[in-house]
């Protein structure tokens, strides 16, 4: 391991999101104010933690357990992150369901986002628009869904219309054993090469 780089996954108190997919814990929970302060503080003190660590490169990514980029907190965080030179990286997971014209202050060469789409909660068509939002803002991204059987067709258009230069992955679900016959996983496969891996 170099000790001069260091990857960091954060993960703060935040545990609610504003999305309420069945198959999500996080959308039967919901944070007081109090609770947000605390995670806000929290966010804060991380922040200036890592800027105080110059003699190092590092590298973020921010998997909360909830959604983080509708919380003001972890979009400033974002912008300041992306700009402190020994930061090579600071990336999150989100639902985009947030708005996104402050991406444009981030630094484009350092920040990514790591997008889901939750065909329950929000249209293909209005999660595209953002897509293309992000394009025209010039901001890394993948798109993530999960891999339900019975969305195969939804995914392949997803596929088709996302822009070829997006990765497209498939989270595996897991929660049913020997939910997927070879054929299943063939299918996925040809959509995202990586889904084999996951299922395991």
């Amino acid at each position: 391991m170099d000790s001069k780089r260091w990857s960091i996954l954060y993960r703060g108190p935040l545990s609610s999101c504003n999305y309420g997919c069945t198959y999500c814990p996080f959308a039967k929970t919901r944070n007081t104010r109090a609770e947000l302060r605390d995670d806000a503080e929290k966010l804060a003190r991380f922040s200036t933690w890592v800027s105080a660590q110059t003699d190092r490169s590092i590298g973020i990514l921010f998997t909360p357990w909830g959604e983080a980029l509708i919380r003001k907190h972890y979009q400033r965080a974002m912008i300041d992150l992306s700009r402190m030179p020994h930061v090579e990286r600071v990336a999150a997971q989100t639902n985009l369901s947030c708005k996104l014209d402050w991406i444009a202050e981030c630094d484009l060469d350092t920040v990514a986002f790591w997008t889901t789409f939750h065909p329950t909660q929000t249209s293909m068509d209005d999660f595209l628009a953002r897509c293309d939002t992000l394009d025209k803002i010039g901001a890394r991204y993948s798109v993530g869904v999960v891999g339900f059987k019975e969305a195969y067709d939804e995914i392949l258009e997803l596929r088709e219309r996302l822009s070829p230069s997006t990765y497209l992955w498939i989270n595996a679900y897991k929660r049913e054993p020997d939910y997927y016959t070879e054929e299943d996983v063939r299918r996925f496969e040809a959509i995202d090469p990586l889904f084999r891996y996951n299922t395991r």
